[in-house]
């Protein structure tokens, strides 16, 4: 199971060849498992005594993501340019971690992440020290351990964890707000990755015969359950790849109010959205070559950029930035760059003002030169 959604999740990032991209990979676990311990907590990942240790291991990754990227036979296979938008994104969450943003240069770096190992646990042993480097550094913590799980796409054991959140509360001292994390995370996992509703309901309701949890949490649970009940013998739509307007039809009928600026948010909608991508995704990893492609990547990260962000480790800025870097002269470039630009404007954006650092400028710059090349 988890070799499949890690294929599925990568969606052309990992064409490439194993023995040349491999001890750079191995490399970056490393690097991925030095910042375990803050990867998985905004407190820690905001002390300023742990400053110097993650900048030096975002660099450290960020080096390791060009040499990725300048390989010639990487090239060739196609995996370059996806690798540039990898490597920019993580060089934009050292920076954005460095000028003092530190929550969203998290919030990249997980999203990021959950590129890099969908990817890595393809490789060649991979998972084997993978798990060996999981065990050394395990955290004691059910949450904690969870998110990491989460964020790496493992999501089969990370499900065992938030079970333990959320059957434990309040014994186990969890807060109310990791609770309802844990809570998103499973209905992402029953509805966009394993496609189960009947076993979405059967587990949320294991979860509300722990009748001492919030009554928020508690209400949550239902309204989930009651949607899901609502929706669970609504199949999931397949398309072929002659089948492109059929595809273009469903996603922009079935979010036509959202592309319009009007939003929903229920339970209900929070599962359709994750229907909604998790077709998306299953039609680009058949088709990934398919014209949409441009067009998928958009209505992507419609889906994850409105979606309840505690939800999930969404790739918006990513989807958005591999959109005009791969297909500059696509007529929905314009729309993917505005897109990108109101993320990144909203990321700078504080009590003082808007303030872009001047590497952020050049890269929109550079997009919108390469969008108006095309032009003309």
């Amino acid at each position: 199971m988890f070799k499949f959604l890690s294929i599925v999740l990568s969606f052309g990032f990992c064409s490439m060849a194993h023995a040349e991209v491999k001890p750079y990979m191995d490399q970056m676990l490393k690097e991925i498992f030095t910042l375990k311990p803050y990867i998985v907590s905004d407190v820690e990942y905001r002390d300023p005594k742990n400053f110097q240790k993650i900048d030096d291991s975002l660099k450290n990754m960020v080096a390791l993501s060009e040499k990725i990227s300048h390989e010639g036979k990487i090239k060739k296979s196609g995996f370059a340019i996806s690798s540039n938008a990898l490597n920019q994104q993580l060089k934009e969450a050292e920076l954005v971690y460095r000028v003092g943003n530190k929550d969203y240069s998290l919030w990249m770096l997980r999203s990021t992440l959950s590129v890099c190992m969908s990817c890595h646990t393809q490789l060649p042993s991979s998972s084997t020290k993978f798990e060996f480097f999981n065990k050394e550094h395990f955290l004691a913590k059910p949450f904690d351990e969870a998110e990491f799980l989460f964020i790496v796409r493992n999501f089969d054991k990370a499900m065992t964890f938030y079970d333990q959140v959320i059957d434990g509360y309040p014994a186990n001292g969890v807060s109310q707000e990791n609770v309802e994390k844990s809570v998103a995370r499973k209905v992402y996992y029953f509805v966009r990755v394993k496609r189960d509703l009947p076993g979405l309901i059967k587990s949320l309701e294991k979860n509300q015969k722990n009748k001492q949890l919030p009554e928020m949490v508690k209400k949550r649970l239902n309204g989930l359950k009651v949607a899901a009940e609502k929706m669970k013998k609504e199949t999931y739509p397949e398309f072929t790849e002659s089948q492109q307007a059929e595809l273009k039809k469903y996603a922009e009928t079935e979010l036509k109010n959202e592309l319009q600026g009007d939003f929903e948010f229920t339970p209900q909608k929070d599962i359709a959205y994750l229907k909604i991508s998790s077709v998306l995704y299953k039609y680009l990893d058949q088709y990934p070559e398919t014209p949409l492609k441009p067009e998928i990547l958009y209505w992507l990260s419609f889906c994850e950029r409105r979606y309840e962000q505690k939800a999930f480790y969404s790739l918006p800025e990513l989807y958005l930035k591999q959109c005009v870097l791969e297909h500059p002269g696509s007529a929905i470039a314009p729309s993917c760059l505005k897109e990108y630009q109101d993320l990144v404007m909203m990321a700078y954006t504080g009590s003082s003002g808007t303030h872009l650092p001047k590497d952020v400028e050049r890269e929109i710059k550079s997009m919108k030169e390469m969008i108006q090349k095309m032009k003309k």
